[in-house]
């Protein structure tokens, strides 16, 4: 699991690659730079702005979520999900059923 210890955002001397969506962040870009911890030992890495904003948003990132490309990850899977097409009686065991609302 990856601590991070702080955050700050910062303005980009040189190139670096987001550690969420595995992209460049380009010379002169805001950025946000962390200090973090996994495992005894020290990590730096920077992430896009909303890179951070996604990972703040999302309590899954929070746990042992966070890694190195889980944000390419995750939109991967997602459009993998959607891209599914399939009709529901042919590819389910058995029929769709269609319940309604009990009335109270």
């Amino acid at each position: 699991m990856i601590d991070i210890r702080t955050k700050r955002m910062v303005k980009t001397r040189k190139e670096h690659t987001c550690f969420g969506c595995t992209e460049t962040i380009e010379k002169g870009k805001s950025a946000v730079s962390c200090n973090a911890k996994q495992d005894d030992q020290h990590m730096n890495f920077h992430l896009h702005e909303e890179c951070n904003k996604t990972i703040v948003k999302d309590n899954w990132f929070s746990g042992s979520g966070l890694y190195y490309g889980c944000i390419k990850d995750t939109k991967k899977t997602i459009e993998d999900v959607k891209n599914i097409k399939f009709s529901p009686d042919e590819a389910l065991p058995f029929n769709m059923m269609k319940f309604t609302r009990a009335e109270v």
